[in-house]
C-alpha cells in the first residue's frame, strides 16, 4: 500500500512546502517509508527515508529540496526510485503490486536486464522491475503501455521527468485524483490531500489513462483499453480517508450507508452501537441512523497509537491493536453492545482484545457488524490479506465464528449490500477476496 502526490506550480514557484503538506494527508495509507523529489533548473532532487513523513521531513530533511514541481510518497518500500537509460530517465512513485513478479523477473534476466541485491536474490521490489520496463521503451507513455501489457495487478504511478508529471492508472483498484487552484495544477491517491490546501476536485483519472502535468495544464496523453475495470471496494469500506470522494462517491456517506444498510438486514435488540475506532465509525453512525438506536463510543483511539492493519508483521499488528484501543466501561456496563468494524481477516483483534476487553468493562451481550462480506481469500491488490490461510472465514463454517471470537453473534454485508452502499454496479467492483 501506498499513498503518492503530485504537485505543478503554475507560476514557476517553490512547491515543497505544499508537496509535503498534500503527501502528509495520504499518511493513513502507509507508514513505513516516505521519499520526495523535485525538479529545478534542469536536475532532479530527491530524498528517501525510512519514517513518517511529518517526523523526518520537518526535521531538517526538506531544507535542500526546492522545485517549481515533483513528486512525493508515503509507502511500505523506498520510493521514488529513479532510473536512467539511453531512452530516458525519469523518477517513480508507485501504489499498487505485480501479481506476476516472478515471471517478470524472469523474463528480464533472460533479456540480459541486471538488479541489485545478489546476497538475496529472490527479493526484488515491484518498483525495480516497473521501471525497467518503462524504460525500455522510447518515451514514458509506452513504456506503461507496455508495463499495462506485460503485468498482472494493478497500479497508480507517478513520474517525474523533465517535462513535467506523468499519471496513470491502470484497471481501477487504486484511486486517482486531479486538482487544481489559481497556483498549481496537483494529483493524488486521494482528494482528502487537496481540502487543506484549498486545491479543488478537476476529476479522477480514467482507469487506462495517461496524463501529463506540466505548464500547460492537466493533458491526457493516451487511454489505454483495459477491461474488465474494477474498482477498488474495499478503499470506501476501509482504507481511504473518510473525508476523501473517490470517483466520484464520498467515503463517509458509502461508510454510513453501508451502516443503514445493515440495519436494515440485521435489526438486532441492543441498548448502544458502537464501533471499532476509527474504522468501524462510519459504518456504526449509519447503523445507528437506521436502527434509532444511540451512537456511543465503547473505545477511544489513543491519538500515539498506529495503524495495526499497516503494521509489518503479525506480532507487531498484535501490539499495535492492543496499544490503541481503550474501552469506555461507563457506555458499556450493564448493556446489550453492537460494534461496527469494517472487515474480519484473522479474527485475532475480536479474540484476543476487543471481546475480552468489553466483557472486562461489563458488556452483558456483544453483537458484531461487520461492514464486508467474509474474506474468503488472498488478496492480489495489496488491500486485505496476503495468504488465504489466514482468513478466519477459510477455517471453520460462518455460523461457528462468533462462538469462536466469544461474541454473541457476527452479521456480515452481503455483495449486493457493497454495490448499494457505494453505488455502483457489482460487475464494476472488485469482490475477488470476498
Amino acid at each position: 500500500m501506498a499513498g503518492i502526490f503530485g504537485i505543478y506550480s503554475k507560476k514557476n514557484k517553490d512547491c515543497v512546502n505544499e508537496l509535503f503538506l498534500g503527501t502528509f494527508y495520504l499518511q493513513h495509507r502507509a507508514q513505513q517509508y516516505c521519499g520526495m523529489a523535485v525538479y529545478r533548473s534542469g536536475r532532479f532532487y530527491d530524498s528517501t527515508h525510512k519514517g513518517k513523513i511529518r517526523d523526518i521531513f520537518e526535521s531538517g530533511n526538506m531544507k535542500n529540496l526546492t522545485g517549481s514541481f515533483g513528486i512525493a510518497t508515503v509507502n511500505t518500500s523506498r520510493q521514488p526510485v529513479s532510473i536512467y537509460s539511453k531512452n530516458t530517465g525519469f523518477l517513480m512513485a508507485f501504489d499498487g503490486n505485480l501479481a506476476n513478479l516472478a515471471s517478470l523477473k524472469k523474463t528480464l534476466l533472460t533479456n540480459g536486464n541486471t538488479f541489485a541485491g545478489y546476497t538475496n536474490p529472490k527479493y526484488v521490489p515491484d518498483e525495480e522491475i516497473i521501471t525497467k520496463i518503462i524504460a525500455s521503451e522510447g518515451n514514458i507513455p509506452d513504456g506503461i503501455e507496455k508495463l499495462t501489457k506485460l503485468m498482472k495487478g494493478d497500479y497508480a504511478i507517478l513520474i517525474l521527468a523533465k517535462n513535467g508529471i506523468y499519471a496513470a492508472r491502470g484497471w481501477g483498484r487504486k484511486p486517482f485524483i486531479l486538482g487544481v487552484n489559481d497556483d498549481y495544477y496537483a494529483v493524488s491517491s486521494e482528494s482528502c490531500s487537496f481540502l487543506n490546501l484549498n486545491i479543488d476536485i478537476v476529476r479522477d483519472v480514467k482507469p487506462g489513462e495517461i496524463v501529463l502535468i506540466n505548464n500547460k495544464g492537466i493533458t491526457g496523453v493516451k487511454q489505454l483499453k483495459l477491461a474488465p475495470v474494477k474498482y477498488g471496494t474495499f478503499e470506501w469500506i476501509y482504507t481511504a480517508s473518510p473525508a476523501s470522494i473517490i470517483d466520484g462517491v464520498s467515503v463517509e456517506q458509502a461508510r454510513n450507508n453501508m451502516g443503514m444498510l445493515l440495519a436494515k438486514r440485521y435489526p438486532i435488540k441492543a441498548d448502544i452501537v458502537g464501533e471499532v475506532p476509527n474504522s468501524g465509525m462510519g459504518h456504526a453512525i449509519g447503523y445507528a441512523i437506521g436502527s434509532k438506536l444511540p451512537h456511543k463510543r465503547v473505545f477511544i483511539r489513543y491519538d500515539y497509537a498506529d495503524r495495526s492493519y499497516t503494521q509489518k508483521n503479525k506480532k507487531e499488528r498484535r501490539k499495535e491493536a492492543d496499544l490503541k484501543l481503550l474501552p469506555i466501561s461507563a457506555n458499556v456496563k450493564g448493556k446489550k453492545v453492537i460494534i461496527a468494524d469494517d472487515s474480519i481477516v484473522r479474527g485475532t483483534q475480536f479474540k484476543e482484545n476487543l471481546v475480552k476487553k468489553l466483557k472486562k468493562a461489563g458488556a452483558k451481550e456483544i453483537h458484531a457488524i461487520i461492514a464486508c462480506p467474509p474474506l474468503m481469500d488472498k488478496c492480489n491488490y495489496g488491500k486485505t490479506t496476503k495468504k488465504m490461510k489466514d482468513c478466519i472465514a477459510r477455517t471453520m463454517p460462518i455460523n461457528k465464528i462468533h462462538k469462536y471470537l466469544g461474541l454473541d453473534s457476527v452479521n456480515y454485508a452481503k455483495r449486493e449490500d457493497l454495490s448499494n452502499a457505494i453505488g455502483k454496479p457489482l460487475s464494476e467492483l472488485c469482490l475477488e477476496c470476498w
